[in-house]
C-alpha cells in the first residue's frame, strides 16, 4: 500500500534541504528520502580523525555500495573508478562521489561560496565576441544559459543570508580593502566578515599585490562570528572532507533540514534507497517513487510533485533507471573541474594544519572572460586560489614532492623539514561540454540491488590541459614572488575525472529537444517531475558550484510554490529586512 504526500524530495543535501524547508513552511506535506543517515551533532562530536574521514570516507557513498565506472572514450571498457577503488584507493570525496545523508555534499565541502560572474551565464557568446565565432574547439556543445546573473542575484543574496556566508562584498560600486574588484553587482554586503586568515595566506597576498594583482578574501559558508544561533569557526583544522563539530560550517544538516523538521510537515526517512520514479501509464506525469526503506522493505509513495535533488550524477541515474530520456539528452554535456594543484615550500612557517581549507585569498585577474591573450588557445580563465589550512599528515603525504621517495628516512626527513612550510594554490579550469563526454548506465556492472552502475565517459581535451598549463604559469610566478624554495604542480591531465563539482548532465533550456529541464528544473518529458541542482548548468566557469546550486534551489522553490498555488510569503522575509 502506498502513502500519499504533497511532494516527494529525493536527496536531502544542499538542494533538497532548501526545497524541503521552503515547501514545508508553506504548509505542504513532504516526504524526504535519503540513502544516507540523518545525522545529529552527536555523530560528529569527535570528528578529528583523518583515517576515518579522509582515507576511509565515513560519510561518502563508496564505490563498494554505489559503484561508478569510468572510461576515457566509448572505444574503451569502463572499470570501477580506478583512482578511488582498490587497495590503494582513497575515498576522500573530492575525486569521487560526495557525502550522503542529511546535508549531503555540504557535510564535507570546503565551503567556498562564489557567485558566478555575469559572463559565466553567456560563455558561448562572450567567447565569440572575444575570440570569434569559430574559436570553440570542434564538437563542443557549449551554449548560453537561458537565464542571466540578474535573474539569480536575489537568490544568491538569499543563500548568503539564510545559509550564512562570510566575506567582503562590493556594494554601491565601492570595493573594500580585501574585497574583489571583479565581483559582479550585488544588492548588499555579506552578513558576516571573512573568517580568520591563515598564516600561509599572508605571503600570498603580499606577493600578488607586488605583482599588481588584486587579492581578495574568499567568501565562505563558514561563520566568522555567531550567526543564527550557530557559533563561529574554532579553526580546528579538520574542515574540507569533514563534518563540522560545532555547526560553524553552513550545511543544510544544521540550517534548512532542522527548520523543515520544526514545521511538522517533513517526514524524513534516512537510509532509504529510491529505485525508480513512477509515472502514469502514458508516461507523461510523475506519480511517485518506489524505494527500499531502512529495513530493506520495498515501498511506494505517491505525490503529484517529485523532486530529484540528489547529486547531479545520481539524478541522472534515477532518470535513466526510470526510462526518462526520450530526447537522448539525459546524461549528456558532462562537465567537471581540473584543479591544477600547485604546491610550494615557503621560507617561513605556514602551519597548514591550522584553520579551514579556504581561510585565504584568491585573485580573479585571470578569471572567466578576463583570461589574458595567450599562445595556448585558452578561451576562458579561472581564479587562482591560495590554500592555507586543513592539511593533515596523510593528505600532506599525498601532496609531497613527487621527486622524493615516500618511504624510510627520505619520507621522515621531508615531512620534518617541509610539512609546516607547505603552501598550495589551485585553479578550477573550464571543461567545455562535448557529445563524447557523458554519463549513462553501465551494461555490466551492477550495485548490490541489481541496478546498473553509473558510467562516466570522459577524458581531458587539449583545451582542458592547456588551461591548466596557462594557470600554472601564473602560479609559478606567484610562487617565485613569494620566495618559494621549491614547488611542483600536478599533471595538466590528472588521473581523476570526477571532482564532486560534476555538472551539466540534465541541462536546462527552453528547447525540449535539446535540454532535460526548464529553467526551474521541471523535466520537459514528465509533468510534475523536477531535477534541480548542478546538473542544470549549461556552461561552467572557474568557481565552486554550490552557491549557484543553492540559488537555483530558492529560485525553483519560489516558482514551484506559485505553480501549486501555495502561500510562499515567508520566502521574502529576509529580503525585506
Amino acid at each position: 500500500m502506498s502513502e500519499n504526500f504533497d511532494a516527494i524530495i529525493v536527496g536531502m543535501g544542499s538542494t533538497g534541504g532548501i526545497l524541503a524547508e521552503q515547501l514545508t513552511k508553506a504548509g505542504l506535506k513532504v516526504l524526504g528520502l535519503d540513502k544516507g543517515q540523518d545525522y545529529t551533532e552527536e555523530d560528529f562530536a569527535i570528528k578529528q580523525d583523518e583515517i576515518r574521514y579522509y582515507q576511509r570516507g565515513a560519510i561518502v557513498a563508496g564505490v563498494n555500495v554505489d559503484p561508478v565506472t569510468w572510461r576515457a572514450s566509448d572505444k574503451d571498457t569502463a572499470r570501477i573508478l580506478p583512482w578511488s577503488a582498490g587497495a590503494l584507493g582513497n575515498d576522500e570525496p573530492l575525486y569521487g562521489l560526495p557525502s550522503i545523508g542529511t546535508g549531503g555534499g555540504t557535510l564535507h565541502w570546503g565551503a567556498a561560496a562564489y557567485r558566478f560572474r555575469e559572463a559565466d551565464f553567456r560563455m558561448k557568446s562572450a567567447i565569440a565576441e572575444r575570440f570569434g565565432a569559430d574559436a570553440l574547439p570542434e564538437g563542443s556543445t557549449l551554449a548560453d544559459w537561458p537565464i542571466r546573473y540578474g535573474d539569480l542575484e536575489p537568490y544568491y543574496d538569499r543563500v548568503e543570508y539564510e545559509q550564512g556566508i562570510s566575506g567582503l562584498g562590493n556594494t554601491g560600486g565601492v570595493t573594500p580593502e580585501g574585497g574583489n574588484p571583479f565581483e559582479p553587482p550585488r544588492s548588499r554586503d555579506y552578513p558576516m566578515p571573512p573568517v580568520t586568515q591563515g598564516p600561509g595566506d599572508v605571503p600570498f597576498v603580499a606577493a600578488t599585490k607586488r605583482m599588481g594583482l588584486h587579492p581578495f578574501r574568499q567568501p565562505l559558508a563558514i561563520n566568522s562570528q555567531e550567526y543564527k544561533g550557530r557559533p563561529a569557526c574554532v579553526n580546528c583544522g579538520f574542515c574540507h572532507g569533514y563534518p563540522c563539530h560545532v555547526k560553524a560550517k553552513s550545511t543544510t544538516q544544521v540550517t534548512s533540514v532542522p527548520a523543515a523538521k520544526a514545521t511538522g510537515n517533513l517526514d524524513l526517512r534516512p537510509l532509504s534507497r529510491v529505485l525508480r520514479i513512477n509515472r502514469t501509464t502514458d508516461g507523461k506525469r510523475a506519480t511517485g517513487v518506489s524505494y527500499l526503506d531502512s529495513t530493506g522493505t520495498y515501498r511506494e509513495a505517491t505525490a503529484d510533485t517529485v523532486i530529484l535533488t540528489a547529486y547531479s550524477l545520481e539524478n541522472v541515474r534515477l532518470l535513466l533507471l526510470s526510462d526518462i530520456n526520450s530526447n537522448g539528452q539525459v546524461g549528456q554535456h558532462f562537465m567537471t573541474h581540473n584543479f591544477g594543484w600547485f604546491t610550494s615550500i615557503l621560507p617561513e612557517p605556514t602551519n597548514p594544519f591550522l584553520g579551514t581549507f579556504n581561510a585565504s585569498s584568491a585573485v580573479d585577474d585571470f578569471t572567466s572572460e578576463l583570461v589574458p591573450n595567450n599562445d595556448l588557445g585558452v578561451l576562458w580563465g579561472s581564479p587562482i586560489i591560495s590554500v592555507v589550512g586543513d592539511l593533515q599528515p596523510i593528505e600532506a603525504y599525498h601532496n609531497m614532492d613527487p621527486r622524493t621517495r615516500k618511504w624510510g628516512l627520505d619520507l621522515k626527513h621531508w615531512l620534518r623539514d617541509n610539512y609546516t612550510h607547505m603552501h598550495r594554490m589551485y585553479s578550477q579550469t573550464t571543461n567545455f561540454p562535448y557529445a563524447r563526454h557523458y554519463a549513462d548506465l553501465d551494461p555490466t556492472i551492477k550495485d548490490r540491488w541489481g541496478q546498473p552502475a553509473l558510467r562516466i565517459t570522459h577524458d581531458w581535451d587539449d583545451h582542458d590541459a592547456n588551461s591548466v598549463t596557462l594557470m600554472g604559469r601564473y602560479k609559478e610566478k606567484i610562487a617565485r614572488e613569494m620566495g618559494a624554495k621549491d614547488y611542483w604542480m600536478d599533471s595538466p591531465r590528472p588521473p581523476y575525472h570526477l571532482s564532486t563539482h560534476d555538472v551539466g548532465v540534465h541541462r536546462m533550456g527552453e528547447d525540449p529537444t535539446k535540454s532535460v529541464t526548464d529553467i526551474y528544473g521541471q523535466v520537459h518529458e514528465c509533468e510534475g517531475l523536477y531535477a534541480i541542482g548542478g546538473g542544470q548548468f549549461v556552461s561552467y566557469g572557474g568557481y565552486n558550484p554550490n552557491q549557484t546550486i543553492q540559488a537555483l534551489a530558492y529560485f525553483s522553490a519560489e516558482h514551484l510554490l506559485k505553480k501549486l498555488g501555495v502561500d510562499g510569503a515567508h520566502m521574502g522575509v529576509l529580503r525585506a529586512s
